[in-house]
C-alpha cells in the first residue's frame, strides 16, 4: 500500500459518512471484503440486525421520559414514580447490561462483520485479533464544547432522576389523607387547582429540575441529524487492517494465528463485536485482542479502563504492550477514558484479554471525536505509520 491515508481518501470520497445500516455502509463492507481477499483467501462475513440511531433514540427517550415525569410530579406523584423508576431501569440496562430496551421498538436495518483469518505456519501458540470498525457517527458537538464536563454533565441529569424518584415517593406518601406534609413554604392556584410546595418532599424536587436541564443540554448537544466522515473514528483502524493484511501475505506468521476484523455498527453500542464474541465465547479462550481507535491524530496511548462501560482491559496485556513498546522505542502511556467506549470492550466483558491502541487528545479522550472536523485532511499520515510500526514488533514478539 503507497500510503496509509489512500484507503481513508477512498472510503470517504466513494462512500460518505457510513452510518450503521444505511447503503453507504453495507457499500463500504463490501468494499473491505473484497480488499480482505487480495491478502487471504480465508475471508468471511456475519450480517446482523441493528439500530443505527440506538444511542440518540435512548437519550431522546431518556430526557423526554424525564420531562413527563417532573411534569406528573405536580399532579399524579405515583405516576411521577413510576415513569422516572422506569427511566432509570432503561438507563441501567444499557449502560451496565448492554440491553438497550428501546431497540426493542425500532425497525431495524443490517450491518457485518468482515473477518481475515491468517493461520500459522508452524505451531500456533495464541490466537491475536486486530480489530477496528467501519461505520461513521453523527455529529455531537459537546465534544467540542464541553468535553471535559461530559462526565459531570451526564451523570448531574441521572442524579436529577433519584432525586426526583425519592421526591415523588415521598409526596406519594402524602396523597394519604391522614399524612400531613412538614415545613409549608407556600401555594398558589393554577384554575381550579391549588399546587402546595413544602420544605420536605418539595426541596429535594428543586435538584430533580436542576438535572432536568442537565438532561435536555446533555440531549442537545449529542443528538444531531448531522453525519460526520469519519476519517479518523475509525477509517484508520480499516487502513491500519489494510496495511496489516499486505503485511501478512508477505511474512506468515509462524507460530500465532491472527485475523483481522472490521467490525459494523460500533457507534450504536458496540454491536458487531459484541455479537462476534458471544458466538465464540469457547474458541477465544486462547485468544487476545488488540482494537484500533482514532490513529490519526493526537498522541499514541493504550487504554487499561474504560469507565462509561464499565470495562477493566487485561492489565497484564496492557503493560505487557507498553513494555514491548518502551523496548523498541516507543513511547506509549496507559489512559484510563471517562467517558465513551471501545470495541476491546466486548472482549474485556468475557474475560478474554483485550485493550485498544489509540492517540487521545484533550481530557485523554479521541481526537476528533464526533465532529465535523474528522476528515481526511485533518489526519496526521506518519502517527499512523507509527502505530503501524509498533504493531509490527507487537507481531514478531509474538510469533517468536
Amino acid at each position: 500500500m503507497d500510503s496509509l491515508l489512500e484507503p481513508i481518501e477512498y472510503i470517504c470520497k466513494t462512500f460518505g459518512p457510513r452510518i450503521t445500516g444505511t447503503e453507504a455502509d453495507l457499500k463500504a463492507c463490501d468494499y473491505i471484503e473484497e480488499k480482505f481477499k487480495t491478502y487471504t483467501s480465508n475471508v468471511t462475513t456475519e450480517s446482523f440486525p441493528v439500530v443505527g440511531r440506538a444511542l440518540q433514540n435512548l437519550t431522546l427517550f431518556l430526557v423526554w421520559g424525564y420531562c413527563i415525569s417532573v411534569i406528573c410530579y405536580f399532579f399524579i406523584a405515583p405516576l411521577a414514580t413510576i415513569l422516572a423508576l422506569l427511566m432509570l431501569i432503561i438507563y441501567y440496562f444499557a449502560r451496565f447490561k448492554d440491553k438497550n430496551l428501546i431497540n426493542l421498538m425500532v425497525k431495524k436495518d443490517e450491518s457485518r462483520n468482515i473477518i481475515a483469518q491468517f493461520d500459522s505456519t508452524e505451531k500456533k501458540k495464541t490466537t491475536l485479533i486486530f480489530s477496528g470498525h467501519h461505520d461513521s457517527a453523527f455529529h455531537m458537538p459537546l465534544f467540542e464544547k464541553k468535553v471535559k464536563q461530559i462526565v459531570f454533565i451526564q451523570n448531574s441529569a441521572i442524579l436529577g432522576i433519584v432525586f426526583l424518584v425519592i421526591s415523588s415517593i415521598w409526596k406519594t406518601i402524602y396523597f394519604i389523607p391522614q399524612i400531613n406534609p412538614p415545613l409549608f413554604l407556600f401555594s398558589y392556584n393554577l384554575g381550579t387547582l391549588t399546587v402546595s410546595w413544602f420544605v420536605f418532599p418539595d426541596v429535594l424536587f428543586i435538584l430533580a429540575l436542576i438535572g432536568l436541564v442537565f438532561g435536555f443540554y446533555f440531549m442537545k448537544n449529542m443528538v444531531t441529524n448531522t453525519p460526520v466522515m469519519g476519517a479518523n473514528d475509525n477509517l484508520t483502524s480499516v487502513s491500519m487492517l489494510f496495511a496489516l493484511g499486505e503485511h501478512l501475505k508477505k511474512n506468515p506468521p509462524k507460530n500465532v494465528e491472527i485475523r483481522l476484523i472490521s467490525f459494523g455498527a460500533e457507534e450504536p453500542g458496540l454491536v458487531g463485536s459484541k455479537l462476534y464474541v458471544d458466538k465464540r465465547v469457547q474458541e477465544l479462550d486462547d485468544t487476545i485482542n488488540i482494537n484500533f481507535e482514532t490513529l490519526g491524530r493526537g498522541k499514541l496511548g493504550i487504554i487499561l479502563k474504560e469507565k462509561d462501560n464499565n470495562v477493566n482491559h487485561d492489565e497484564k496485556l496492557v503493560f505487557h504492550l507498553q513494555a514491548i513498546g518502551k523496548k523498541h522505542g516507543f513511547d506509549v502511556p496507559v489512559k484510563t477514558i471517562h467517558f465513551g467506549n471501545t470495541d476491546a470492550g466486548s472482549f474485556s466483558k468475557k474475560k478474554i484479554p483485550a485493550t485498544t491502541l489509540y492517540c487521545f487528545g484533550e481530557g485523554g479522550l479521541f481526537a476528533l471525536w464526533h465532529s465535523t472536523e474528522d476528515v481526511p485532511e485533518n489526519i496526521d499520515e506518519k502517527l499512523m505509520q507509527k502505530a503501524f510500526d509498533l504493531i509490527i514488533k507487537i507481531i514478531e514478539e509474538y510469533d517468536q
